[in-house]
């Protein structure tokens, strides 16, 4: 992968840059990439940029045994009421 420079980027596009970087939650290097390959024309680029998703998908991908069982012993402590801070 090859490395450039880029110098006298008018304010304007750098700003729309930053912005875009922003809302994407990527880096202003990758938003650059990605606007670049897009301009010349490879690759859908532009569905990069739409917004990320707030929301619990990614945890709800298939544990393995391991992260069943380390969730499991990490959530024990939580099965069991604290008699003494409960009155109980």
């Amino acid at each position: 992968m090859n490395t450039f420079t880029i110098r006298k980027i008018p304010l304007p596009v750098e700003r729309r840059i930053r912005q875009l970087a922003r809302e994407s939650h990527r880096s202003i290097n990758k938003a650059t990439v990605e606007l670049l390959t897009k301009a010349v024309g490879i690759g859908p680029a532009e569905k990069k940029f739409a917004k990320k998703h707030r929301d619990v998908r990614s945890a709800l991908r298939p544990w393995s045994n391991e992260e069943y069982k380390e969730f499991g012993r990490n959530t024990r402590m939580f099965e069991s009421i604290d008699k003494e801070m409960w009155n109980v």
